[in-house]
């Protein structure tokens, strides 16, 4: 039986237990896209414990999913398009970005039916596979060679593979998508790639976010020894040495079709993301880096398409402290 003084010390200890304690896993979550791929990497090589932390890395067949599963904590931390990130901030949603890691540099593509005539584009419905900044953005770059813009068009969002099944089928005419579901759009569908994000370099930069209520709780030295393991797992892939392992992590662990994908496929797919190392970080996460050159593009953007509901804030959006520790500490 307690005591009084010892039942009021046993209560204070629970009540000053931390939300978020070191020995607690980082659920981390991602879709299928090689540029997150060193985050299993970075599980499967043992690179996290080395570090001393946890981390759980979850795959995701939609945006839109994983998008769910960070706003409803199912997740801690989630790696996508930081132009989707800005979207759910101007949603209202308490969403703070962690740190940039790539670009999509020609794996997300403008797929047209081969001999599609452009003219018809305007008013027509034009397939995304997530309706937020990221994609849009990109989208717009396109549209303004033919003389269009966003609004030219009707948005119609749907999941990769099933745009893709519809593009095949002939229900849509215009798509943009990214690999694997656009090299199958390409292949069976008659498509024809007619832009790549390649095409507008740094159109859709991409990188870790998490809530507001996450950051303010996890210790820092995690978050930094988390993106210190992201850092030697992208090494590690950009080892040619490793070329052969890392395609047996990709086809069992990032991709959920991986045993349909060739090495020609992986090596296509390979190339078309740039993803950064730690040399990098500076000139991405400083004050007038690359992250925050492309917030004040993306707000121009909103603001002329009518979608800026507030400003676009680097000061308040990013939290990049950790990750640029990290990468001082790996460089």
């Amino acid at each position: 039986m307690f005591t009084r003084s010892l039942k009021n010390i046993f209560v204070a200890g629970c009540l000053l237990t931390p939300l978020f304690s070191h020995a607690e896993a980082i659920k981390v979550g991602m879709v299928e896209w090689i540029a997150y791929a060193p985050l299993h990497v970075a599980a499967e090589k043992g690179i996290w414990k080395e570090l001393g932390v946890e981390v759980a890395v979850q795959n995701y067949s939609s945006n839109q999913d994983l998008n769910s599963a960070l706003e409803s904590g199912r997740i801690d931390i989630a790696l996508d398009m930081l132009g989707s990130w800005v979207g759910l901030r101007q949603q209202g949603k308490p969403i703070v970005i962690l740190g940039q890691t790539d670009w999509s540099n020609g794996g997300d593509k403008v797929i047209a039916k081969k001999g599609y005539d452009l003219k018809k584009l305007k008013g027509s419905s034009v397939g995304v596979y997530l309706n937020q900044p990221s994609v849009t953005y990109f989208l717009d770059q396109y549209l303004r060679t033919a003389g269009l813009g966003i609004q030219d068009v009707r948005i119609v969002e749907l999941d990769p593979q099933p745009m893709t099944d519809n593009f095949i089928a002939g229900r849509m005419n215009l798509i943009v998508n990214y690999d694997p579901e656009a090299i199958r759009a390409e292949r069976e569908g008659n498509g024809s790639v007619v832009a790549t994000s390649a095409s507008y370099p740094g159109v859709i930069p991409e990188g870790f976010a998490t809530t507001t209520r996450y950051v303010q709780h996890v210790p820092q030295d995690t978050l930094v020894n988390f993106f210190r393991g992201w850092y030697r797992a992208v090494k590690w892939t950009d080892n040619p040495a490793n070329w052969a392992a890392y395609q047996t992590i990709l086809k069992g662990k990032v991709f959920s079709n991986g045993s349909t994908l060739s090495e020609a496929d992986l090596a296509e797919m390979r190339h078309s993301v740039k993803v950064f190392g730690a040399d990098s970080s500076e000139r991405l996460h400083g004050a007038h880096g690359e992250v925050a050159e492309y917030l004040k593009r993306l707000e121009v953007f909103l603001k002329d398409v009518g979608e800026l509901h507030e400003p676009v804030d680097a000061s308040t959006l990013l939290a990049v402290n950790a990750i640029s520790k990290a990468a001082a500490l790996e460089k």
